[in-house]
Parts: C-alpha cells; structure tokens; sequence
C-alpha cells in the first residue's frame, strides 16, 4: 500500500498543473491504512482541475459567461426554446424584395424606346407614293416586278419594298394604297432617330405609338393620307440581365406583359441547383437586395415585377451548419432538403453522446435580426444590424422534442452538445489510472 500512496503522490508532484484546488503534500505523508481515503480525496480534488482536455464548456459555465460582461464580449442573449419563441420567430416575414416596388430610375411599362434599339417604320399611302415613286420602289423597280420577286431581297441595304392595292373611292378617286416599309433606324445615344421626310425625331422615352403619331403628323403634308406603323425590331431599353448560377446568361427582353423576378429566371432557362441553396441578388438602380430564391418562389408578394435595366443575379450558396462540443465530431453538415428542423439537424449527426454530452444543454447559436432580438427584450449590438443569439433546448424534457420539430435551422447555424459534469470526473479517473497503472502492474509482479 505504500508503494501505492507513494505512486499517487508521485503523480502529483510531477503534474502540479493539473490541480488548482487542495494541496496533497500532507496526504503523501498519511498512513497506509487510510490510503482509500486519501485516493478519493485526491480524486474529489483533482475533478475541479481546469487543465483537463474537454470538447467545449458544459451548460453551466455557458450561463455564467453570458452573465459577466468582461468575458461576453459578444453581447449574445440566452434563450430557451418554446412555444411562443417558435410563433415570434415565424411572425418574421422578410420583405426585402417588395421594398423595391416603389424604387425605379425609368418607366416602367416595359414599352419604351430608348437609345440602343432599332425600330421599324411602315408607311401606308394612298395614290401616289410618296416614298415608293408612284408604285415603284427605290431602286426603279415596278412594284408588280417587286412583287414578283425580281426585285432585291427587303433586307439588302438602301432597298424599300413596296405593294399596292387599287381601287376607287366613293367619289371615284383613285384608291391605290402603297405599303413602303423604310430601313431599320438606330435610336442614337441622344435618343433621336431621322425619318426621310420627317427629319430628326426624339423618341427616347416615346411609346411606339407615339412615334408613329409624330411620324404620321409630319407626313400629313406630304402625302395623302398617311398611316404610320412602328414596331421595335432590336430592343435594349425594356430588357434586363439575368447572369450567375443560371443555364443561359444573358438579355432578358421584357414585354408589357410585365414579367416577373421568377419569369426572367425561367426564361433564362432556371438554374444549376436547387432552388433551395440559391441566392437571388437584385440590382435596382443604387439599390442591391439579396434574398433567397425560395421567398419569391413561395412568397407571391416577394415575386415582383422586373424593371427594365434590373440586374439579377443568381449565386449559388449550400446551406450548411456545424456542429460542436460532445458530439461524434465536429463537423460542416449540408441542409440537402428545402427545410430543416432543429430535430432533424441533431438526429443527422447522431445526437449527444451518452458518455460525454448533457443533454440539458444544447444550443444553438445564432446571428438573430435586431428586430427580433428587441421582441425578444434583449439588448442588441449598436450599430449593426444582427446579434449574436444563443437558443437553448433541454432534450430531458419530452415535450421539447415537439418543439424541436417546429424549430427552423438556418443557413451557418452552429449546434453545440455541452459537456456533462461528471465527464470530467471520469476524464480525471481515466488519466490517473493510465498514469499509475504500470507502476500497480509493477507492484504485483514484485510481490
């Protein structure tokens, strides 16, 4: 037994670090027959020993670094799951993407000219053409030969094909209506396309009915009877881009239908991923709001008209969550399913361990809203626009694990399994003995 004792307070002296609490000079120096006492001492003491290894803090010094200023210097709130946290947190409606309705630096009817496009002017005239030469077109050609095909195609450059339609009027007039459809005019940076006959004509901001009303009024006194159409052959102005994490970037022409953020998602052919782990970013004139694309997906309020000039963008971005403290291992764990619960998240990692975690305390930490952790009467961290948020859950109550369904995870969540209080007794057992077992094993074969 004295060989015993002496190896106990070997151990001492050469790990003094270990323990903080006691002093075991004095019990290396007790009687043999008091040895089982002096080692459960020794264990009792040598258990408050902070220099043990250990995955994390247990429950109780979470709750008493939150409650000291100098050590939380995070500023993170403690807050135990339940049933009216579970209806504060799905009152939380985010509404970033309607903010935007209001926000625009042009017309919005997705049925402007503006500079970049190329329109087409048609002009309708009866009798004598004024731009078809009496019935031929601009190269010469009769119009019967034009029609016949003997003419050049309508696309060569500088040509105007021509029809007519004969006929007599009430009054036994002649009734030849002539169709000269004129080359396709470039909108010029300063908004302005020139019309032969008409001259230069501002039609930025113009509707293409409004441009043929400019047109047909300018021709009035020239040619009998003019009717003018205008349609938009090559558009830039009611577009939008639409790049990033889709199948096929690029321009994304908008109708007076007025599509929607979705639309122009789809029309660029969806994306690459799961809807689920996809960011959507609008770029509104000064304004960038990023959302996930599954709110516009399941929220039509969030669904909102694209302008045009908008810019989307749609990255990629898996949701994930990690996971700490007396669990298997620590660990990065990918959502893969378009929600998860704070259920599903501990079960996929296997749960707390039974030897090592409490599962009085585990936690969830979390980057909260600022307008949630005011409803929540917690202070929250100046100047920003989030706080540091610790969600606790006793697993030892049944009626927890309900909840624990309802509990939605989010993106970057960090789960963490605290230590129970008697692993480190145990921890403390397990090295004593790995210290001391060769010198008992030794101690049996001498005697």
């Amino acid at each position: 037994m004295d060989f015993y004792l002496g190896v106990v307070c070997r151990v001492v002296n050469t790990f003094p670090e270990l323990c903080r609490l006691g002093n075991l000079t004095a019990t290396c120096r007790m009687t043999t027959a008091r040895l089982p006492g002096v080692l459960a001492t020794s264990l009792f003491l040598l258990a408050g020993c902070s220099s043990l290894p250990r995955s994390g803090p247990t429950e109780s010094h979470i709750l008493q670094i939150q409650k000291d200023p100098k050590q939380n210097t995070q500023g993170f709130g403690i807050v135990k799951i339940s049933a009216d946290l579970l209806t504060l947190l799905a009152s939380d409606a985010p509404t970033p993407l309607s903010s935007l309705e209001q926000v625009t630096d042009r017309a919005t009817g997705n049925d402007m000219i503006g500079p970049g496009d190329t329109i087409q002017v048609s002009v309708y005239e009866l009798g004598n053409s004024l731009f078809g030469g009496g019935g031929t077109n601009a190269s010469g050609m009769s119009m019967a030969s034009a029609l016949a095909g003997e003419a050049t195609s309508s696309q060569s450059t500088g040509s105007i094909l021509s029809g007519s339609t004969s006929g007599q009027d009430p009054h036994g007039n002649s009734a030849t209506a002539t169709l000269s459809n004129l080359p396709p005019l470039n909108v010029s940076a300063k908004g302005t396309v020139t019309v032969p006959y008409v001259g230069t004509l501002n039609v930025a901001g113009r509707t293409v009915d409004q441009v043929a009303t400019m047109v047909r009024e300018a021709l009035a006194r020239k040619s009998q009877a003019p009717q003018v159409i205008v349609h938009v052959v090559q558009g830039v102005t009611n577009s939008a881009i639409v790049y990033g994490d889709v199948k096929r970037s690029g321009r994304v022409l908008l109708t007076p239908a007025r599509e929607r953020i979705m639309d122009v998602i789809a029309l660029a052919q969806g994306t690459l991923h799961p809807p689920e782990d996809s960011i959507i970013q609008l770029t509104r004139g000064n304004r960038v709001v990023r959302v996930a694309m599954s709110i516009p997906e399941s929220d039509p309020s969030q669904n909102i008209a694209i302008h045009p000039g908008d810019r989307v963008e749609v990255i990629y971005k898996p949701r994930t969550f990690t996971v700490f403290g007396a669990a298997g291992k620590v660990s990065e764990v990918p959502f893969t399913v378009p929600e998860l619960s704070l259920a599903e998240a501990i079960a996929r990692v296997g749960g707390p361990m039974d030897e090592r975690a409490d599962p009085n305390g585990i936690f969830l930490l979390r980057y909260e809203n600022n307008d949630i952790v005011r409803r929540l009467g917690l202070p929250v961290t100046p100047g920003k626009s989030s706080t540091p948020i610790v969600y606790q859950i006793d697993m030892m109550n049944p009626g927890n694990y309900f909840l624990g369904q309802h509990f939605v995870m989010r993106d970057k969540d960090m789960l963490y399994f605290s230590n129970a209080k008697a692993n480190e007794f145990y921890k403390l057992f397990a090295l004593i003995s790995t210290i001391i077992q060769p010198g008992i094993t030794a101690g049996y074969m001498a005697h």
